[in-house]
């Protein structure tokens, strides 16, 4: 057999085997050690460019206005309420634990939120429950009452039903940072002290972004550690059974696991961490990479077949020219197969988002290598081993030969019929092609474009369904911030300003269905208001933009009045008027005006009518609302 002269890059190569395989050998071993650097990070703040408006707009409220990433533990009392002195004591030494945890900042709890309260001339912002707080009768009376008389607690600390409380835990990091392992292990602190210490008090949830970022980052990692095994497994026996060589069956994978170890230990020499996309690459790479390799061998077999290696071998000059004219000859296929595919995975690269971005470049790395490897190490490796005669892979004696070469040709001949059945029905497969691409276009229009992380879990897991009770219970984990910018402080605190900021709130929580809770600045200058005016100025109606609806109640020892606002809707937007009663002849009249008439029947109907009024201004909604629409209206303790 004539082989090609010993010339050429190829001719180099083969020269000198065991330098090549020196040389890829290294380079694994750096690249294997750079393994130990490889981080996770599946914070969905990756996924945006770093100069999109929407994250430099987050960036610049995280430095204006403090860490909006909070981590949400919500508790649960099947059996009870919140106010429990076990349960209200076990939470007070929760929170205290919390305190010492990294990252963690100003706590807002039941027994750590600020209350705001007016005395004579003075406000007063203190705790909840005070650094004494016992969780006594009397003081479990004022630690509710005090939770009731600001709408701002509800839905934020406690549930409606009082069966559930949530611990709101901000971490002093930016949104960038929300996936780093220091941050990750803060969260699993704070979620494993929460479940040993609340065990048989109430069930724990925990949500947050951190939450989502650590449990995401313990899923991926509990995947690979049985996905990249088991493909390497089903890849090894699918290729062992027609080689039926444990060495060559090695060679045809060795390549592309070295470029997995490429790939992947290439990354943190770049400072890019893994995310929930590149986190395949391993799988996919084995999947696509393994075709290289056993290509090769396949084509050695057939080869040295032919040139008679498994009958007598060679000496070693032929079997290395041998080598290097087999490597000439699939060279430039196996070159083409690599572009193909490198071209394809080099198109995520051109997408703003970023981990996606990064898939693209690591992954056509990774094929790049393997190709590399395959045309380098693989005959290095041959050259080294030396020609040995191949096992006979047909069975024992010529017989098995002729037999496994008569199979083959029946097998050959099976596939060249059925493609030529194909080329005989041209116009039944373009009909059958035309009506493929038909129903694959619509079904492409009727694709989601979603990328809700918590929903990459099934519902009977614990972030499932901690996402599910934190927006049943309270107003959700989710959080948008609006930012509301003046030309000066005053403009920002104008009456007007206030009062549509207010109205805004207002139409939030009420018009949209998406919006859990809604918390704001207004809140507080409502608050300092009402508890410095308490005992001074009557209630006065919110009117939302609309006009008040008139009329008067007066009974026992203090009275109500409402009036229109007028067609303005700025007009009264913010701040108390007082004003007379609409009509006073429909006050409770006295007893001696109505011929001694039963006063007590008198009030009771004045009590109606002024409940019937604040079921109205309630909506219909639940006995809560009533009882907070009731208090507004009387402007009990200033919630007018």
């Amino acid at each position: 057999m004539a082989f090609p002269p010993s010339s050429g890059f190829i001719g180099t190569l083969s020269k000198r085997p065991g330098l090549v395989t020196a040389l890829i050998g290294a380079a694994t071993l750096f690249f294997g050690f750079q393994l130990l650097r490889v981080e996770l990070d599946n914070n969905n703040f990756r996924f945006v460019p770093k100069n999109d408006p929407s994250r430099l707009l987050s960036e610049y409220i995280d430095d204006a206005f403090g860490s909006s990433t909070f981590i949400l533990v919500g508790l649960e009392r099947r059996y009870g309420t919140v106010f429990d002195r076990a349960f209200l004591l076990k939470l007070k030494d929760y929170v205290e634990r919390l305190k010492t945890i990294d990252f963690v900042g100003d706590i807002n709890s039941l027994i750590t939120s600020d209350y705001i309260a007016g005395d004579s001339d003075t406000i007063i912002v203190e705790p909840l429950a005070g650094d004494n707080f016992s969780a006594g009768p009397e003081e479990i009376r004022e630690l509710k009452r005090r939770l009731l008389s600001w709408d701002l607690y509800r839905r934020a600390l406690y549930s409606d039903d009082f069966t559930a409380t949530q611990i709101l835990i901000p971490l002093d990091i930016t949104q960038e940072n929300a996936g780093n392992p220091e941050v990750v292990a803060s969260f699993l602190l704070i979620r494993d002290i929460a479940k040993e210490m609340f065990a048989g008090l109430a069930d724990v949830y925990v949500a947050g972004l951190p939450v989502i970022s650590a449990t995401i980052n313990e899923s991926v990692a509990a995947d690979l550690s049985l996905l990249v095994p088991l493909v390497i497994l089903v890849v090894v026996v699918i290729v062992f059974i027609p080689l039926g060589s444990p060495f060559l069956t090695a060679l045809s994978l060795i390549s592309v696991l070295a470029a997995v170890i490429w790939s992947i230990g290439a990354m943190p020499l770049f400072h890019i961490k893994l995310s929930v996309i590149s986190t395949v690459l391993p799988v996919i790479l084995i999947a696509v990479g393994s075709s290289y390799g056993l290509h090769l061998i396949i084509h050695y077999i057939e080869e040295a077949e032919r040139a008679g290696l498994d009958a007598a071998g060679m000496d070693k000059e032929a079997y290395r020219l041998f080598i290097a004219g087999l490597i000439g000859k699939v060279g430039k296929p196996l070159f083409l197969a690599m572009l193909t595919t490198m071209v394809s995975f080099l198109s995520f690269s051109f997408t703003t988002v970023v981990p996606i971005r990064e898939f693209g470049y690591f992954s056509s790395f990774g094929v790049v290598s393997s190709f590399i490897i395959t045309i380098t190490l693989v005959p290095a490796l041959l050259l080294l081993r030396g020609p040995k005669p191949l096992r006979k892979r047909g069975g024992k004696g010529g017989k098995g030969g002729k037999e496994q070469s008569h199979d083959n040709i029946r097998a050959s001949r099976r596939i060249a019929g059925f493609f030529t059945s194909i080329v005989r029905k041209k116009r039944f497969i373009i009909g059958l092609s035309a009506g493929i691409l038909g129903v694959s276009v619509y079904g492409a229009s009727k694709l989601v474009i979603d990328n809700v992380f918590i929903e990459y879990f099934k519902a009977h897991t614990d972030i499932y369904r901690s996402e599910v009770f934190i927006r049943e219970k309270f107003g959700g984990s989710k959080v948008i911030s609006l930012v509301v910018q003046a030309g000066s402080p005053e403009e920002l605190l104008h009456p007007d300003a206030l009062g549509a900021l207010d109205r805004l709130s207002a139409h939030l929580t009420a018009r949209v269905p998406e919006v859990g809770k809604v918390m704001g600045f207004t809140d507080l200058v409502k608050r300092m208001n009402q508890v410095f005016n308490a005992d001074g100025i009557p209630a006065q109606t919110r009117d939302e933009g609309q006009h008040g609806a008139a009329g008067a109640f007066g009974f026992g020892g203090f009275s109500l009045d409402e009036e229109d606002s007028g067609s303005d809707p700025q007009e009264g937007a913010f701040g108390y008027f007082p004003v007379e009663p609409a009509n006073p002849a429909e006050t409770a009249p006295a007893p001696e005006e109505e011929g001694g008439a039963d006063i007590n029947e008198q009030y009771r109907l004045a009590v109606a009518s002024f409940l019937a009024q604040a079921a109205g201004e309630a909506g219909g909604r639940s006995a809560a609302d009533l009882a907070r629409e009731a208090a507004r209206l009387a402007n009990f303790e200033g919630a007018g």
